[in-house]
């Protein structure tokens, strides 16, 4: 069919003077039509049809009220009306899709560490088996998030644009500090700790964020979201960062966790009750792992033995 016989059809069906072959052949094309335009650019030929249709509706209600149109001049205005939402949802979509997010992601291996200059300036030093993620636009989204692992931030301040990290729903809000977070996933609390500045800790399962000053560390619970703040030596638990290993009444499954990372070992227990074990000494991390078993074996009595990378006690 011609465009000039599809014109003549056109005018026959608004009018319903077409006959009954006719009418089911525009009605099915009308239904392809909102079909496929629905999410696509409309090619030349149905950009001509739509304005056609577009003006002869216009014409017609002028003078009648919507309802009153005649049914088929309706069910033409309802597929122009699908077509038009149709068409600015795809551009939405597609709007959307352009500025989606796009993530940088920074790693440390087991046994080492990864100093990160983010994008703002500010510095992230990541321990041993760490992780983090932020976005590319991170000027205007300054949102890191801890994958895993321990990291100490030296946040450049920002009043503009505040700063937060993200860690197993716990978010952690600042405008500019140095503070320590550490999310292993193999223990069962998250701490925050400041050592400049302040911050803001707030859990999904608590509303009131919690206020957390120098030398305060932040305790959440991973299981349950429910925190607490108490006194700590900041220097002592980010002494990592400038090479030092410092364990302040620890049990010694916090202490495995952070030696696996550190030696890239693995360590376990015959005896479950041994990890509740509390433990407190100063290390190098130029310490051999050896040097640092011995010291835990003989303050708790306890015999270790190691064999193709892992520890047992």
């Amino acid at each position: 069919m011609n465009e000039t016989d599809f014109n003549t059809l056109l005018e026959l069906y608004l009018e319903g003077k077409c006959t009954p072959e006719q009418k089911e052949w525009m009605e099915q094309w009308f239904d392809r039509l909102s079909e496929e335009g629905s999410g696509e650019e409309l090619p030349a030929d149905r950009e001509l049809v739509m304005q056609r249709l577009k003006n002869r509706i216009d014409g017609q209600i002028k003078r009648q009220n919507f309802f009153n149109l005649p049914v088929l001049l309706r069910v033409a205005a309802s597929v122009i009306v699908i077509l038009s939402l149709g068409t600015w949802a795809y551009l939405r979509y597609q709007s959307t899709a352009t500025v989606a997010l796009q993530y940088v992601t920074r790693s440390a291996a087991r046994g080492q560490q990864l100093k990160v200059t983010l994008p703002d300036g500010s510095m992230v030093m990541l321990n041993a088996g760490s992780g983090i993620r932020y976005p590319e636009n991170f000027k205007e989204n300054r949102t890191v998030t801890l994958l895993e692992g321990e990291a100490c931030f030296d946040v450049t301040t920002d009043q503009a644009h505040p700063f937060t990290v993200t860690s197993n729903g716990i978010q952690t809000a600042v405008l500019g500090t140095v503070f320590n977070v550490q999310a292993y996933k193999a223990l069962d609390e998250i701490t925050v700790t400041v050592i400049r500045g302040k911050v803001a800790v707030e859990t999904s399962s608590q509303q009131k964020p919690l206020l957390v000053l120098p030398d305060e560390q932040a305790v959440i619970r991973a299981a349950t979201g429910s925190q607490q703040k108490r006194k700590v030596n900041a220097a002592a638990v980010t002494g990592w960062v400038t090479g030092k290993l410092a364990f302040r009444n620890e049990t010694l499954q916090h202490v495995a966790v952070l030696l696996e990372n550190i030696y890239d070992v693995k360590i376990v227990f015959k005896d479950e009750a041994t990890k509740g074990i509390r433990f407190t000494a100063n290390f190098s991390s130029t310490d051999s792992l050896e040097k640092i078993l011995f010291a835990i074996a003989k303050a708790n009595k306890l015999n270790w033995s190691i064999r193709n990378k892992v520890v047992q006690f």
